[in-house]
């Protein structure tokens, strides 16, 4: 089975107690085992120069106090990393970064002897590396919980969202499973009935316009002959909805819409079917039977919200709008080859409708009119292929959430569920707004032209799947009390 994967890694604070508006607010979850998510913790602070103690606890990391600055003044801040992990469930994890700090004051006339002296011009000279609060504490004659009750910590928000981005930023992950047989499957159960989509229902359908919110600032997308490309991150509910508003918007305007939607080539005949029948159970069954709804790592272009916006689709038909779906991907491909081959769906469409609106939705790898990644430096995307005709590459923009999907565990290991999904730089925005595009100056250095927000991402689990939505955590931790300090090793 072949993978394309690919992961993008997207100050300190005083040793004062925390304020108010310094602690977090609520508690992020996240979709990570704990080993595996203080795993990470440890490579985002040892990226940052610190080293580790050992410790009892395995849900905790300790690095080791840095050396102080201002050695030999006797005026110095000591500080060190403590990171506590809480385990919400088998896939779910709370890590929190706290800062200690511990401060030495160089006043030591008074208090200590000549020997003393001698000592600290030694340490001066020689910059022992021994000179901890440990060893303050001891030749100064204090106790330990005279040394502890001088300690302060603080949780580091900014290396907290550092991991959240080491963890939950980067491009989606496509399951490409070439010609391996499927495995045989169980007779289908008797699905209930609230399991199918109730849109065919609706006997209004010829009548009305199933458009949704209209999407702000989509007014110079309507021209003929455009081909619009939209990156996205697989798995979510909100993705698909925009993207059918969209084009239930530019249809409105009396263009051709087709809309292309990473399914197999395969897979057109069954749609096509589906989009000239009534929709009702029995119609989304027959759709459903196909393999590639079925397959055994369901990464998130098989979501129910991709389903829902086939059946969109099929109620604008039905409505008297110029719109149609291309299955353009392919499961004989990969890498590069495969992105070459979808361009040339595209662009033998091209051929055939000049002045069609072409709206692509894919996965946010294929969507770089750039080549070269990360994770491959010979990757050429399917957009860079389209480059020269009336081309317009949107990424999305949304707020954090969670979306169904599929990652690498540490093990190397495929895992697919629901997964965290926190946007960086441009693409960060608000929940809570209506869809709109943001239009750039120039085109980015990876190609695109603009953003498309579409909200605060959840989970659209696989469209097999006799749950419509994802369980919540079973237990959310709360933060430590507002005057409480972690412990102090």
């Amino acid at each position: 089975m072949a993978l394309l994967a690919a992961t993008l890694v997207a100050c300190a604070h005083s040793g004062r107690s925390a304020s108010a508006d310094e602690r977090p607010q609520f508690e992020h979850v996240f979709q990570k085992p704990l080993a595996e998510a203080l795993q990470v913790t440890r490579e985002v602070l040892e990226s940052h120069g610190h080293q580790f103690e050992p410790t009892e606890d395995p849900a905790q990391l300790l690095t080791t106090w840095q050396y102080p600055i201002g050695v030999g003044t006797g005026n110095n801040h000591f500080t060190r990393y403590l990171v506590t992990g809480i385990s919400v469930g088998p896939r779910q994890s709370v890590v929190r970064i706290f800062r200690m700090a511990f401060d030495t004051a160089g006043n030591d006339a008074s208090k200590q002897n000549v020997w003393w002296k001698m000592y600290r011009e030694r340490a001066e000279s020689a910059a022992l590396p021994d000179l901890t609060p440990a060893t303050y504490a001891r030749n100064r004659g204090e106790t330990q919980s005279e040394m502890r009750a001088n300690l302060r910590g603080t949780r580091d928000l900014e290396l907290e969202r550092e991991l959240t981005l080491r963890l939950e930023s980067g491009p989606s992950i496509e399951v490409v499973s070439g010609n391996i047989a499927p495995e045989a499957r169980p007779p289908e159960a008797v699905r209930p009935a609230d399991f199918y989509l109730d849109r065919w229902k609706d006997v209004a359908a010829t009548d009305t316009k199933p458009c949704g919110d209209a999407v702000r600032g989509a007014e110079r997308l309507a021209r003929t002959g455009l081909t619009l490309v939209i990156g996205e991150q697989l798995g979510s509910h909100e993705a698909p909805q925009v993207v059918g508003n969209l084009v239930c918007q530019l249809a409105e305007t009396s263009l051709p819409v087709v809309l292309g939607l990473s399914l197999p080539q395969s897979e057109q005949e069954r749609v096509d079917r589906y989009l000239a029948s009534p929709g009702a159970p029995t119609d989304q069954d027959a759709l459903l039977e196909g393999r590639f709804w079925h397959r055994p790592y369901q990464d998130g272009r098989s979501s129910r919200a991709i389903l829902d916006l086939i059946d969109r689709v099929r109620a604008m038909r039905l409505a008297g709008l110029p719109v149609s779906l291309v299955a353009y991907d392919t499961n004989l491909a990969r890498g590069s080859e495969r992105d070459e081959q979808l361009a040339q769906v595209w662009k033998k469409r091209r051929s055939a409708h000049p002045d069609e609106v072409q709206l692509i939705l894919a996965g946010n790898a294929h969507t770089r009119t750039t080549t070269g990644t990360e994770w491959d430096r010979d990757f050429t995307p399917m957009a860079h292929h389209l480059k020269g005709s009336d081309l317009v590459v949107l990424e999305l923009s949304y707020a954090q959430g969670t979306r169904w999907g599929c990652d690498l565990n540490r093990a190397g290991q495929l895992t697919c569920g629901v997964i965290g999904a926190t946007p960086f730089g441009r693409a960060a925005a608000l929940p809570g707004q209506t869809p709109y595009i943001t239009w750039f100056e120039t085109p980015s250095a990876e190609g695109s032209h603009g953003l498309l927000y579409v909200g605060a991402l959840s989970p659209s689990l696989p469209a097999t799947s006799p749950h419509k939505v994802a369980p919540p955590p079973s237990s959310i931790p709360q933060p430590p009390p507002p005057n409480g300090l972690p412990p102090v090793f």
